[in-house]
């Protein structure tokens, strides 16, 4: 048979080999179960009924006996009874100070506290950059070339001192210098690093403060020191990560005077009916900051037309919430801040910012670390041994820093979750929206923290602008005791003196109007006294370093010594630019400069990313600076130093572009000079 007779002979016969299997199966099973033994002769149902019963019977059956053996009290039950029903001594338990029940008096009546206003306003300016959100991650800078690895300057070995010298040069082993080789800045190599080698609690990775970087040789894996970069650390929200923008802006800090403030609410509220801790103290809720221009008159003529509105405390919670990638660690104790005045800090990459946004009336340190830390003092007076401080809590001068950061992320998820609605429903009947604060403090801190900034953006048309001089006013604004937000609160008609029933029965009818008191509950102080006058910074810093000079050489002229030196001296200094199209620093070292050399530079550079650290290179960088060195000084061997040749340090004379004179120096510009001019790279 071929294969298509085969296959049609499966095709109309299939089904039947089919049915023939099944047919075969079921006979199979009923020949099998025809074989089985019959139930029925091995068990009968007469059989199991009479098996459980017997079953159910013995278990109805008393089994105690068998079980609890008989029980005996261990103790009188009455006695115990009759003990514990025994007064306890309440001697120990006794609080130093409890409520009691004063009588009010009523003709004392509610006033108004005085709400004073801000001091001491100080100003600074700054060009930076910050971390903003994008959903690429993508910005100029990151698509540069990686700069190439620094060459290693090859340094001087120290001249031999003859035995003259060593027995002449008391003053230099007095000075602690002994044999210590010196570089052409008159100090130690390692010196300046140490100055600055402390970690300063901004953001830095603790793990890389320990010691040196070591840098890369390869063009792609040289980096900036991570020990050097004082800024925030930038981080990632969702999808969004942070890149490199350019900050042209002006900055501000004031003080409250915290401690008046809550004398005055004490003195004005206290004593009155219906007095409620968690109304009746200062509850800070708002800022506005205003700016004038002074260019072309005096602060004695400003008028209130000539003052703007710049900053509120909404601006600054919407810029941490949406445009900032993030901010920067808080350097504030807790306690001198209050989240509803003192703004978040935003997120400046790479620049030290404690000096704009702290002030000197607020203190470094919290109340409680000042404590732990004379307490520590006391227990050492009393020579207490080591194992006994220990036990009193070695890092105990740290535990007031712990929460110092408590508040302002707690205070950011609180922002981001009210929606922005900058009057964040004070009717809810909870203190946690202004303060928290469930009663008085009782020995509040004299001062708390004031921040704001200015911007410049192309966008706003009242943008700060540059060669223009201005001045900041700020005030706050406190929840009104008398009128405060939450309704429920709201104190008697009958205990408000006359002045405040005549004020506060107007808000309440405005309200009604309005049906919501937002808008209505703020009382704002006086505008402060005005800022120092301010503009922004140029796009250029300069720090100085080492002056060379060539030879000095006497002359005898009229009968007087005159020194005299061939060669100008030279000097070598950074010009730390900012460059805008790839918004980040740009630090330029310069050498051989002259008295007449104008600070400007054209050629290839080398910028720094504030994003990862990355050090990368541009062919065609361009300094724009009219900054011109006027006069050199420094370098000279000083005369008691001997052969050791100890130079004087250098100094420069510049006219800067705002055709201010300005000093700077090698000794007070040494850290910058070193970190921008990559002497750790360079061997120097």
């Amino acid at each position: 048979m071929d294969a298509d007779k085969i296959k049609q002979f499966f095709i109309f016969h299939g089904e039947k080999f089919v049915v023939g299997i099944v047919v075969l199966a079921a006979g199979w099973m009923v020949y099998s179960g025809l074989n089985m033994p019959n139930m029925l002769d091995e068990v009968q149902p007469e059989r199991l009924t009479a098996d459980a019963n017997t079953v159910r019977a013995s278990i109805d059956e008393d089994h105690n006996e068998n079980i609890l053996p008989d029980r005996e009290p261990v103790f009188d039950i009455l006695a115990e009874t009759a003990r514990k029903r025994t007064p306890v001594d309440a001697t120990a338990y006794k609080m130093p100070h409890l409520l009691e029940r004063k009588t009010i008096d009523t003709s004392v009546r509610r006033k108004d506290p005085v709400v004073h206003a801000p001091l001491d306003l100080r100003v600074d300016s700054h060009i930076a950059s910050i971390a903003i959100w994008s959903r690429s991650g993508e910005y100029p800078l990151k698509e540069l070339e990686g700069a190439e690895a620094l060459e290693v300057v090859e340094q001087e070995k120290p001249r031999p001192r003859s035995r003259r010298s060593r027995r002449g040069g008391g003053m230099d082993e007095m000075m602690g210098m002994g044999e210590m080789g010196m570089d052409g800045m008159g100090m130690d190599q390692g010196m300046g690093m140490e100055m600055y080698g402390a970690d300063m609690g901004m953001g830095m990775d603790p793990g890389m403060m320990g010691g040196m970087e070591s840098m890369s040789a390869t063009a792609a894996g040289r980096r900036f020191n991570a020990k050097h970069n004082f800024g925030a650390t930038p981080t990632s929200k969702d999808s969004k990560l942070p890149v490199p923008q350019y900050a042209w802006f002006i900055s501000g800090t004031a003080v409250i005077p915290h401690k008046a403030m809550a004398e005055s609410f004490r003195e004005a509220l206290q004593s009155a009916e219906g007095y409620l801790p968690i109304r009746d103290q200062p509850l800070y809720f708002n800022y506005e900051v205003q700016r004038a221009d002074v260019t072309n008159k005096s602060v004695d003529e400003l008028t209130d037309e000539d003052w703007v509105l710049r900053y509120t405390r909404e601006q600054n919670v919407k810029q941490a919430a949406f445009s900032w990638a993030g901010y920067a660690q808080e350097v504030v104790p807790e306690e001198y801040r209050d989240l509803n005045v003192t703004g978040y800090i935003p997120p400046v990459l790479l620049m030290d910012y404690t000096d704009f946004v702290t002030h000197p009336l607020i203190p470094m340190v919290s109340r409680r670390e000042k404590q732990m830390k004379a307490r520590e003092e006391m227990m050492r007076e009393e020579k207490f041994g080591a194992d006994d401080l220990e036990l009193a809590g070695p890092g105990a001068s740290g535990m007031g820093g712990m929460g110092m950061d408590m508040g302002m992320d707690m205070g950011m998820d609180m922002g981001m979750d009210m929606g922005m609605d900058m009057q964040m429903d004070m009717g809810m009947g909870g203190m946690g929206s202004y303060g928290g604060m469930a009663m008085v403090e009782e020995d509040p801190v004299d001062y708390k923290l004031m921040r704001f900034y200015d911007f410049a953006s192309n966008q706003d048309p009242n943008t700060p602008r540059p060669g223009r001089d201005y001045v900041y006013r700020m005030r706050l604004a406190v929840v009104d005791p008398n009128f405060p937000a939450n309704a429920l609160q709201q104190p008697k008609v009958s205990s408000l003196s006359g002045e405040v029933y005549q004020r506060v029965s107007k808000l309440m009818e405005a309200a009604e109007a309005d049906k919501d008191r937002k808008g209505h509950f703020q009382r704002w102080s006086d505008w402060s006294e005005p800022s120092p006058e301010i503009s922004l910074p140029t796009f250029n810093n300069y720090y100085a370093g080492p002056v060379e000079v060539s030879r000095v050489k006497e002359l005898d002229v009229a009968g007087k010594k005159v020194e005299y030196s061939p060669e100008p001296p030279k000097a070598k200094a950074v010009n730390l630019g900012y460059n805008i199209q790839y918004k980040t620093s740009m630090p330029v070292w310069m050498e051989s400069l002259e008295p007449g050399s104008v600070l400007s530079y054209e050629g290839p550079a080398e910028l720094i990313d504030p994003i990862d650290l990355v050090v990368k290179k541009v062919e065609d960088a361009k300094i724009t600076s009219q900054t011109t060195v006027i006069d050199i000084d420094g370098g000279r061997v000083l005369p008691m130093t001997g052969e050791s040749e100890l130079e004087e340090p250098g100094m420069m004379l510049l006219f800067d572009e705002n055709g201010s004179l300005k000093v700077t120096g090698e000794v007070e510009d040494q850290e910058m000079y070193r970190i921008y001019s990559f002497a750790e790279e360079r061997g120097l």
